[in-house]
């Protein structure tokens, strides 16, 4: 009796061991990355990509291409004093953990053509250094997106945790009244980490580096490539570059050289000669990609027209600043807008939906925004040959600027309802090519800009747009859905007080539900 009794005993212990073993197991099983790719089972996040990366990453097999994110992180360290170091610290971490999330999608979408390395400074040294000098890395907090395609040598792009994946507002130090400097602290405002690494991974896959010329002969600054200044380019130089473009500078007297993918000609303040014109209009007549930006400028004189280059494809640039009604965020729909303070002349821009510039960016509501802008009119008719459509307006709002009484530009909104009304800053022009001594054409483009968009301090919230007019004039256009693509992060918040409960669940109230069970069935076995 005594060793039926203890048989049960054994058995009723055994199935107990047996149970929790399985439930371990299961845990363990479940927090391994391979499944968690798939299904993560930690109180982590999860995250959706947009279609046409899963598409890019869904081809990379059937092309043989090899993809590498190698994570060069920096450990984090004791915890700062300073409060803006503290919320700097909290950012990067946030930037390091939606980082690598996302690239788990990637990894899930691309099979065995993606791989992810995180390289830990303090774990495998000799790995560490052989990865950091064979892709150039001097700091960390980077991402370096590397690709192998068969018969091509490997080709890489260094990231930026910090300014290429997220956008971090740093406010500057504000006197305030009677205060002493109050610090005040960084803001993450976005993540773009697919629309980066999408972005790097695209362009890496691109044939070919195009070149873009830059002539600023006809402006104050001839110097406006290198500048930087806030009028300067040097950032957009420098975003092209990140992008696989070639920038260099061009003097018009001596023609368009023959590997020049687009000609740049910003904010111009003197007229085109009438050589400039010959060889600018010759360029497009052939196939030649023009981008011309003009601008609105306190000195009347070099707020030039179009002239003779505009009459060629049909467009003439006003000499009047455009402003627009600031939308009442106090009463929205009571009033048109608010207007007598200079936000009048921060022009929010209404994109064209359906041309491929512009397009991602509509879809994605994205905020584009132009300073010191003249309003863009079609001469009619058009030119033989040329088809005109346009991209960027403003809202319904929008005025013609005149003159107060000291001769500056009135931030006044007019009285009558008809001088309001919606205004092109921006178009696109197809120009019938001329055919070639072998007999072949291509059609030309120009692309027109009204308003200051792209320089130093513009293209902080129009790069998305510069970078598309550009991906699009060098025939890129696999490139253009990337950009303005959207990324979301969902996530299940556990607190420290849940974790704790959450354990005890694990630990203590699963087996003990295991045995309770056990010790009922053994119970009514045993009254039976």
């Amino acid at each position: 009796m005594r060793l039926r009794a203890l048989g049960m005993w054994t058995n009723l212990l055994l199935s107990s061991v047996l149970m929790l073993a399985v439930w371990v197991l299961l845990v363990w099983v479940g927090s391994r990355p391979a499944l968690k790719t798939l299904i993560d089972l930690s109180p982590q996040q999860r995250a959706t990509i947009d279609q046409v990366t899963v598409d890019l990453l869904k081809d990379l097999p059937r092309q043989s291409i090899e993809v590498e994110f190698h994570l060069f992180f920096e450990p984090m360290g004791p915890e700062p004093q300073d409060a803006f170091q503290q919320q700097r610290a909290r950012i990067m971490a946030r930037l390091r953990e939606l980082t690598e999330v996302l690239l788990r999608q990637y990894v899930f979408h691309g099979g065995e053509s993606v791989t992810v390395e995180n390289h830990a400074p303090f774990g495998d040294i000799a790995r560490y250094r052989e990865a950091a000098q064979r892709f150039g890395v001097t700091q960390g907090d980077v991402v370096v997106v590397a690709v192998k395609q068969s018969g091509r040598p490997p080709r890489h792009r260094t990231l930026s945790l910090e300014g290429d994946l997220g956008v971090v507002e740093v406010p500057e130090m504000r006197q305030r009244p009677t205060a002493l400097p109050t610090p005040q602290v960084p803001v993450l405002k976005d993540f773009k980490g697919e629309e980066a690494l999408s972005s790097a991974l695209k362009s890496l896959l691109v044939q070919g580096t195009p070149t873009v010329y830059f002539f600023s002969g006809n402006s104050g600054n001839t110097n406006q490539m290198t500048s930087v200044v806030p009028d300067g380019y040097a950032q957009l130089t420098r975003l092209l570059d990140s992008m696989g473009l070639q920038c260099r500078e061009v003097d018009l007297r001596n023609g368009v050289p023959k590997d020049a993918s687009v000609v740049v000609v910003p904010e111009p303040q003197r007229q085109f000669t009438e050589g400039q014109v010959r060889v600018l209009h010759d360029y497009v007549a052939h196939g030649g990609r023009l981008v011309l930006n003009y601008s609105w400028s306190g000195n009347s004189d070099w707020n030039i027209g179009a002239g003779e280059l505009g009459k060629l494809f049909g467009f003439e640039v006003g000499s009047r600043p455009v402003y627009h009604l600031i939308p009442d965020a106090h009463t929205p729909g009571s009033t048109p807008g608010l207007d007598g303070n200079p936000g009048v002349g921060k022009l929010d821009l209404v994109m064209n939906p359906n041309h491929p510039v512009t397009l991602r960016l509509a879809r994605g509501m994205q905020n584009l925004q132009f300073d010191a802008a003249r309003e863009l009119v079609w001469t009619d008719p058009a030119p033989a040959g040329v088809r005109r459509e346009p991209l960027l307006t403003t809202g319904p709002w929008g005025w013609l600027a005149t003159r107060d009484g000291q001769g500056f530009p009135s931030y006044t909104a007019p009285r009558s309802q008809s001088e309001f009304k919606s205004r092109m800053l921006g178009a696109a022009f197809e120009v019938d090519g001329t055919p070639a001594a072998d007999g072949k054409k291509q059609d030309g483009i120009v692309v027109v800009f009204t308003g200051v968009f792209c320089n130093n301090v513009g293209v902080g919230i129009n790069a998305d747009l510069a970078a598309n007019v550009f991906n699009w004039l060098c025939e890129r256009r696999v490139l253009l859905d990337i950009r303005g693509s959207s990324y979301v992060a969902r996530y299940l918040k556990v607190q420290q007080q849940q974790f704790d409960r959450v354990f005890w669940f694990l630990v203590l109230a699963v087996p003990a539900a295991f045995l309770a069970g056990g010790l009922f069935v053994f119970w009514r076995r045993r009254s039976s």
